[in-house]
């Protein structure tokens, strides 16, 4: 069986956190496109965005993904806006079964507060308006988010969601 998993969501959504705990439990790879893009250009997502801007790392990040056509049994954690730019979110679905991985605003919100610091869409937020940006941001996305094939709700996971969805739903 060769598995290719695409998990995408707004940041905060748990996408690392739920990748690495069901890619462990299922024998499968895991990775992180944001580290993909890091390892490889030497800086931070952060970094990137200050020095060479948006532009570069959105170009950076579909290399990075288009790399996972060659790969085999992973989970891949994407950005954010991953399935947002160029075609990623019809090259994801052509390519492998994408997961959204739907959070509230408000658990967004609390995910991503003790980290604001390395978000560079949040770092000039005011925090008095960051629930209305994140729900405004998720409002932008979620067309693209909601072309998934499968959707779950965070508040409903645990460490054998992603078994009973894949290996109960094989097409």
């Amino acid at each position: 069986m060769n598995q290719k998993i695409f998990l995408i969501g707004f940041m905060g959504s748990g996408k690392t956190h739920w990748g690495r705990i069901w890619a462990a439990k299922n024998a499968l790879h895991f990775f992180d496109l944001d580290a993909e893009v890091e390892k490889s250009f030497k800086m931070s997502v952060d970094e990137i965005f200050q020095k060479e801007g948006e532009g570069k790392f959105r170009e950076l990040e579909r290399f990075h993904l288009k790399k996972f056509a060659t790969k085999k049994n992973f989970i891949l954690s994407c950005g954010g806006g991953t399935p947002c730019f160029d075609d990623n979110i019809d090259w994801m679905n052509s390519n492998g079964n994408v997961i959204y991985l739907r959070a509230t605003p408000e658990t967004i919100l609390n995910n991503v507060t003790p980290k604001i610091d390395k978000r560079p869409l949040l770092k000039n937020v005011n925090p008095n308006e960051l629930l209305f940006f994140i729900e405004k941001k998720l409002r932008e996305r979620e067309p693209f988010y909601n072309r998934a094939g499968y959707i779950l709700d965070t508040g409903n996971l645990d460490e054998d969601s992603f078994s009973k969805l894949i290996f109960n739903s094989d097409q």
